[in-house]
């Protein structure tokens, strides 16, 4: 590996590492409250700028922000479905590897019975 790679691997990882940091920090990956919270203050310092600063035509144009309860319901919401699909996928997961696994061996055996055919009739 060069040295070129190894400083893009560098750069992004702690780029990455920072933004993890920052959002697990200011509460994004905490309660929902807190979630809501951090958008509350986002919407707030954003907000201003765009207003200011993107022409009227195009802010008419744009759908409004969601408010912050509306916000709010969407994630408990999406926090609910998400555990809900996580308790399924793990509940289901012996029957996945056992499919799998059951998939594989029926693999390992057709390729065997094509082989003993193919040298069977040369």
């Amino acid at each position: 590996m060069t040295r070129g790679y190894v400083c893009r691997f560098a750069v992004k990882a702690t780029l990455v590492g920072g933004i993890v940091y920052y959002s697990v920090h200011q509460g994004l990956w905490s309660k929902s409250e807190d979630s809501v919270q951090l958008y509350g203050k986002i919407y707030n310092n954003v907000a201003p700028y765009i207003k200011d600063n993107i022409p009227k035509e195009v802010v008419n144009e744009l759908p409004p922000l969601p408010s912050t309860s509306d916000l709010s319901n969407f994630i408990k919401s999406s926090w609910n479905k998400g555990i809900i699909t996580s308790t399924k996928f793990l509940s289901n997961t012996p029957t996945y590897i056992t499919n799998g696994v059951q998939n594989i061996f029926e693999t390992v055996q057709d390729y065997i019975k094509q082989q003993s055919v193919s040298e069977k009739s040369q």
